[in-house]
C-alpha cells in the first residue's frame, strides 16, 4: 500500500506545511506553502527525516523536477533562466521574452524574492538528503525537455556524482518501467539510441547540450540539421 512514486518536490516537503497549505495543496498554496515556509525547516528534525527514512524503506520514487523551482523561486524578470541560458540568441526572440526571461513567481505579501531563494536552496538540499538516504531519483522536468541537463546539474549541486546524475535519467527510469534489458544504457543487444556529444558529461554536465549525432532506432542523425528543422539558429553554449 503506498504511493510508487511522488511527482514534483513541493508535494515531498508537504510534510513539513502547516495544516492550512495542506488543506489547500490543489491551488496555488502548492507553491506558496514552500516558498513561504521551507526556509525554517529542519531536515535533520523528527518529522522531516522520519519521511525520508519512511521513503527510503519503501523505495517509493522521487521526480523532483527540481528546475522549475529554481525558476519559480530565484529568478527575476529579464534574466534568462539558467535552463535557458545557453539557448539565448539561437531561438525565436518570441520565445526569449516570453518565456526564456519570464522571471519567476510573484512574490506573495510579507516575503522577499530572497526568503524564495532559501527555501529553494533548502529544497536542493534535501534533494541530496533524499540521494543520500537511497531514495530513487528520477530526472523530470514538467517542461519542454530542453530544461533535462539543467535538472541533472542541479543534482550534482545536490551532491551527485555526474554519473549517478545521468543514472537518473537513463538507466533508473529504464530499471522503474521494466525496459532495462531492451534500453537505459549503451550495451550490445540494446536498441541503439544514444546522443554523441561534444565533450565529457563525467566532467561538465553542460556538455550533453553539445550535441553533435543523435541515433535513433538505429538512424544515424547529424545533430545540426535537427536543431535546424526545430528553428534553431545554431547550437546551444
Amino acid at each position: 500500500a503506498g504511493y510508487d512514486e511522488l511527482t514534483h518536490l513541493n508535494f515531498v516537503v508537504m510534510e513539513t506545511m502547516p495544516r492550512e497549505v495542506i488543506d489547500k495543496a490543489n491551488t496555488r498554496q502548492r507553491m506558496e506553502g514552500p516558498a513561504r515556509y521551507f526556509k525554517d525547516v529542519d531536515l535533520d528534525g523528527p518529522l522531516m527525516s522520519g519521511f525520508i527514512a519512511e521513503l527510503a524503506r519503501r523505495k517509493t520514487l522521487v521526480d523532483p523536477t527540481i528546475v522549475i523551482f529554481e525558476g519559480m523561486l530565484t529568478q527575476d524578470g529579464g534574466k534568462p533562466h539558467p535552463a535557458y541560458a545557453p539557448y539565448m540568441g539561437i531561438i525565436s526572440p518570441v520565445i526569449e521574452r516570453s518565456v526564456f526571461t519570464g522571471g519567476g513567481y510573484p512574490v506573495v505579501e510579507g516575503l522577499t524574492r530572497d526568503d524564495y531563494r532559501k527555501s529553494y536552496a533548502k529544497m536542493v538540499e534535501l534533494v541530496g538528503r533524499l540521494h543520500k538516504a537511497g531514495v530513487p531519483i528520477v530526472a523530470g522536468t514538467d517542461g519542454w525537455g530542453i530544461e533535462l541537463v539543467r535538472e541533472l546539474e542541479i543534482y550534482r549541486q545536490a551532491g551527485f556524482t555526474a554519473a549517478e546524475a545521468i543514472q537518473s535519467a537513463t538507466i533508473i527510469p529504464a530499471r522503474v518501467v521494466g525496459a532495462d534489458k531492451r534500453t537505459g544504457s549503451i550495451a550490445v543487444g540494446k536498441e541503439a539510441d544514444m546522443v554523441l556529444v561534444d565533450g565529457d558529461p563525467s566532467v561538465e554536465l553542460g556538455a550533453l547540450r553539445r550535441v553533435a549525432t543523435v541515433v535513433s532506432d538505429g538512424y544515424v542523425m547529424d545533430a545540426a540539421e535537427l536543431r535546424k528543422a526545430a528553428g534553431y539558429s545554431g547550437a546551444p553554449k
